[in-house]
């Protein structure tokens, strides 16, 4: 099972609860009928994004007392449901972090060790070669190379934080 959102907070009285997406495949949400939220099978409702949140609806839970012990929660799908949601171009964070990178020479680079997002696209937090350093991803940086990501070295000087 994969965590794709953890529930932050009930939302209104009538059981709705507030999330935030932990993956970046927001396709998923899309078809989502049911997923398992503390060891229980829960069918959804409704779902809808709105301003980078999840606001959900499952029929199990109809107060705001019921929402109340979901908070912190994590709500988990099966790994193949996000692979089919998931397009050719796109990672899971779980499969970037520990991801080793070379540039287009096969020279090694570094690795990745974190992804965080500021709101307006994901950043990779690198150990290159002992030095830590964030780049934001950028499709000319970080070429997808089948599983992997290959690195353009000069571009990426260009983008370091």
């Amino acid at each position: 099972m994969e965590g794709i959102a953890k529930i932050l907070k009930p939302q209104g009285i009538k059981g709705e609860v507030k999330a935030l997406p932990l993956t970046n495949v927001l396709a998923v949400f899309v078809s989502l009928n049911d997923c398992t939220v503390a060891g229980k099978l829960m069918h959804i409702q409704h779902i809808t994004l709105r301003q980078g949140f999840l606001y959900i609806k499952f029929k199990e839970v109809t107060t705001r007392n019921q929402a109340e012990e979901l908070r912190n929660q994590t709500i988990c799908v099966d790994k193949a449901r996000l692979a089919q949601a998931k397009e050719d171009d796109e990672f899971f964070i779980d499969d970037l972090v520990g991801m080793v990178l070379h540039d287009t020479e096969g020279n090694f680079v570094g690795q990745i060790v974190d992804v965080t997002n500021y709101g307006s696209c994901d950043v990779f937090v690198l150990d290159l070669e002992g030095r830590r350093a964030e780049a934001p991803y950028v499709k000319d940086v970080f070429i997808k190379d089948g599983d992997r990501l290959v690195v353009d070295r000069k571009k990426l000087q260009e983008v370091l934080i």
